[in-house]
């Protein structure tokens, strides 16, 4: 029998609906300011000490235009791209079958080495950079994009493997069992079970490391800041130096968030399933 929840009263409703739209609003407003800067006209931003519109006086798609008619621009996004891709690639790769093992076989000193790995993250991205740099220059690594996905991949592997780790902790050990009675080796366990039925985590674990990437500035500046390759917050970063105005900013802004919502929307109905739905009957 399905348990039912009590009703709320007239003001626990009230409460609630102030709360989700105070969450809508700090999640909204963000994004409602991109956007009406994007679209800015001048006149809108340079106001003479007037109040700023609440929407823009002329709305104006110029902004979209300078960057989609510069070469440059292409370029940046296109590596980018290829840079959160081959992140999400590499990461997958290494820690997949490193929290398959933490997470399915008792590892001698599993909880200190798990404990090590998220340690890690603990520390800013500032105070390791420089050694990592260091490190990358010897060995010829810097301006490449090879060297720029070690180091995203270094940044992400610890959660790839924590939470991968959870992925595979979640799925019934009677599948396992049962498969091994029936003859089937580890690789084939792990590859025709473990690994379909943990596809939403990894899915998760995905999205997660090509936001890491996308959005990552510290390691692409030092990595890349004095090369011919580039992302897009090294190029927000190069257009800031020359003082633009706002709503040029407000326009790469939203190019960059855009493919991140893009690729979160494509991967949802992976991260909506269960991950043991329909696995035991």
């Amino acid at each position: 029998m399905k348990t039912r929840l009590p009703p709320m009263s007239s003001a626990q409703r009230t409460i609630w609906l102030i709360g989700i739209a105070g969450v809508l609003f700090f999640i909204l407003a963000p994004l409602y300011l991109l956007v009406k800067y994007s679209i800015s006209d001048s006149a809108s931003i340079n106001t003479g000490g007037a109040p700023v519109p609440f929407w823009p006086y002329h709305p104006t798609l110029i902004n979209y235009w300078y960057l989609f008619t510069d070469s440059q621009f292409y370029k940046v996004i296109c590596s980018s791209l290829f840079i959160a891709l081959g992140t999400v690639v590499v990461s997958m790769m290494l820690g997949i079958p490193a929290a398959y093992v933490l997470g399915r076989y008792e590892v001698p000193g599993r909880k200190t080495l798990m404990l090590g790995l998220i340690s890690v993250r603990l520390f800013p991205d500032i105070s390791s950079v420089v050694p990592v740099t260091e490190f990358f220059i010897r060995f010829d690594a810097q301006n490449t994009y090879w060297g720029i996905v070690l180091a995203h991949t270094l940044l992400a592997l610890p959660y790839v493997i924590f939470i991968g780790i959870g992925s595979f902790e979640s799925i019934p050990r009677d599948l396992e069992q049962q498969a091994r009675v029936m003859g089937a080796s580890r690789f084939q366990i792990f590859r025709r079970i473990l690994l379909p039925l943990s596809v939403p985590g990894l899915v998760a674990i995905a999205i997660y490391t090509f936001l890491l990437s996308w959005d990552e500035f510290v390691f692409a500046y030092f990595l890349l800041g004095l090369g011919k390759i580039s992302t897009l917050t090294l190029y927000l970063k190069q257009k800031m130096t020359y003082a633009p105005p706002q709503n040029l900013l407000a326009t790469i802004s939203v190019c960059l968030s855009l493919p991140v919502i893009l690729f979160a929307m494509l991967m949802q109905k992976y991260m909506t399933a269960g991950i043991t739905q329909g696995s035991v009957k």
